[in-house]
């Protein structure tokens, strides 16, 4: 089969690899159907996260079963989307619905600090666990509407659910890329009223508007000055930090309001970064930040995008042959492209 796969930093080549095979009772083989290229793929590119020469990248995508083992009750010809992440169902963590804290758990396409699972980049992608890691695609849902489900909105959605975004709350939006889009959409469709969303791009803050958020130009202005003015002085109730890095996310503290809530999303390769200690004491903040809990909330972000509040579609800007993710990944890399899907 062809796979995305990566060669050396700044580099992926296309490749004949070898069909995956079901090894468990428990796996699934799914033709895949579309594939995307995730602004956590870029770590990868960038070799701030390592990976094997030869390994299989990606970890959004949508396909069709094409096989199972004996212990699943998913069916061929089923089309289903994938979670990012992998998880047991059965370890402590699962039990505790903390699916992405599970002891056996991976990352597709993520290299061998995460578990070493084949990406999904590919015409075909092994999943273990499948009754755990797939979900049926309602049929009146296209592949590209569901694919999203599988990490970067829900993923954004389940921040927002973490900052305690609800009915009339007032929330900022760190970085408007693909994770922060799908942030705005998520607050509203949680019931906030008032959505600040704050990037240096402008085409990227024309989207965010065209979605109703009251955009900041972080490049011509100050953003914190911005939110404080907007906000009588107080902050905002939650902070959604969409861009990953120390300097962004001191900016949510200085934003919040006393009591306020800030939930981390981006993806980061810094190590460490001087925590507000003080700030945070004074101000009663709750901060919090880790792996999306994609199984946790995957269900209901399907609904919304079937029901039709969320549109996760709005960010794609390529469709691409697979055998074309070469110039996809640079593409994407130099911000030419807001998000590629990519068409086994």
């Amino acid at each position: 089969m062809k796979a995305v796969t990566f060669q050396d930093i700044g580099s992926v080549a296309v490749l004949e690899t070898p069909e995956p095979e079901i090894l468990e009772s428990t796996d699934a083989i799914v033709r895949v159907t579309r594939c995307a290229i995730c602004g956590s793929d870029l770590h990868l590119y960038h070799g701030d996260i390592p990976m094997m020469p030869g390994d299989t990248c990606g970890h959004e995508f949508t396909g069709i079963i094409e096989d199972t083992g004996s212990s699943t009750t998913l069916k061929r010809g089923q089309r289903v989307v994938g979670t990012f992440h992998t998880a047991c169902g059965a370890c402590n963590a699962c039990q505790r619905g903390e699916y992405h804290l599970c002891s056996s758990g991976a990352v597709f396409g993520y290299g061998p600090i995460y578990g070493s699972l084949n990406g999904s980049q590919a015409e075909f992608a092994r999943v273990p666990h499948a009754d755990v890691n797939l979900r049926l695609i309602p049929d009146d849902l296209a592949d590209e509407a569901a694919l999203f489900t599988g990490d970067i909105l829900t993923t954004a959605f389940g921040a927002v659910k973490n900052a305690k975004v609800g009915v009339g709350s007032s929330v900022a939006i760190i970085g408007c890329g693909p994770v922060g889009i799908m942030a705005i959409q998520s607050a509203l469709a949680l019931g906030a009223t008032r959505v600040y969303a704050i990037d240096l791009l402008e085409e990227r803050l024309h989207l965010a508007s065209s979605l109703g958020a009251v955009t900041i130009n972080g490049s011509s202005t100050d953003p914190v000055g911005q939110i404080l003015a907007l906000t009588n002085g107080e902050g905002v109730d939650a902070v959604i930090e969409a861009v990953g890095g120390p300097r962004t996310i001191l900016l949510a503290f200085e934003m919040v309001r006393p009591g306020g809530h800030i939930a981390a999303v981006g993806i980061t390769a810094a190590q460490t970064f001087e925590y507000p200690l003080m700030q945070s004491l004074m101000k009663d903040v709750t901060f919090r930040i880790g792996l999306a809990n994609i199984h946790r909330d995957i269900d209901q972000t399907l609904e919304l995008v079937r029901t039709g509040k969320i549109d996760p579609t709005i960010v794609i800007s390529h469709r691409m042959a697979l055998s074309d993710a070469a110039e996809g990944y640079k593409l994407f890399d130099s911000r030419v492209a807001s998000k590629v899907i990519l068409i086994p």
